[in-house]
């Protein structure tokens, strides 16, 4: 039987990256997603998952805040904090505040998955931290990678939600092309996961014209 998960994000974008990475999985049942944290708790009682992925940068409530509410609350799901980065202080406060475990978003695919059957099998997963410093670097090589005019405009279109074949007929190309696009897209951006993919999509503007 497949494990129900609810995942609770405010980027549309990459929550639905990690969706499609979970149900590829064929160990993940994803039961629900959350974009508005104030929801969180509420859905997480309501639909009650056998694991949570909740981010920890969010408006309005951040995913500690949530943790410490659903704790109260004595829900008694697995608790997964997958973030862009977390300081050494803001890991502590994770393990103090119970959770099983800490993913960077950058986290390869398979990687997630293992992480993730390894806290359902009762470990705890406490991954390398990405910090702010590091984000700044990434994301400054990101800002000088030089893509295509072409680049970008698949960039645009997965963004609004097509999928590779929908790209293919609205810029007029083959479906191998769009993909080897995609790849060079990803080799330019050092990009390694799907999860990353996504979660660049959801950062950063590309529907400035180059």
């Amino acid at each position: 039987m497949k494990i129900p998960v609810l995942i609770i994000d405010d980027h549309q974008l990459f929550s639905d990256g990690l969706s499609l990475i979970l149900k590829e999985s064929n160990q993940f049942d994803v039961a629900g997603q959350v974009f508005d944290s104030r929801q969180a708790v509420y859905q997480c009682l309501t639909i009650r998952p056998e694991l949570v992925l909740i981010d920890f940068n969010m408006p309005e409530i951040n995913g500690l805040t949530v943790v410490n509410q659903l704790k109260e609350q004595q829900f008694g799901g697995r608790i997964v904090v997958i973030s862009m980065y977390a300081s050494t202080k803001d890991i502590s406060l994770f393990k103090d505040s119970g959770v099983d475990g800490y993913l960077p978003k950058t986290t390869p695919a398979s990687k997630l998955i293992e992480s993730l059957c390894s806290v359902m099998n009762g470990n705890q997963v406490f991954e390398s931290l990405v910090t702010k410093k590091e984000l700044t670097v990434k994301d400054s090589f990101t800002m000088r990678s030089r893509l295509t005019k072409r680049e970008v405009d698949i960039l645009r279109s997965i963004k609004k939600g097509m999928t590779t074949e929908e790209v293919a007929n609205f810029l007029n190309l083959s479906y191998y092309t769009v993909e080897t696009h995609r790849k060079n897209i990803n080799q330019k951006l050092n990009i390694k996961s799907k999860v990353e993919f996504y979660e660049f999509l959801s950062r950063f503007d590309v529907s400035t014209d180059q």
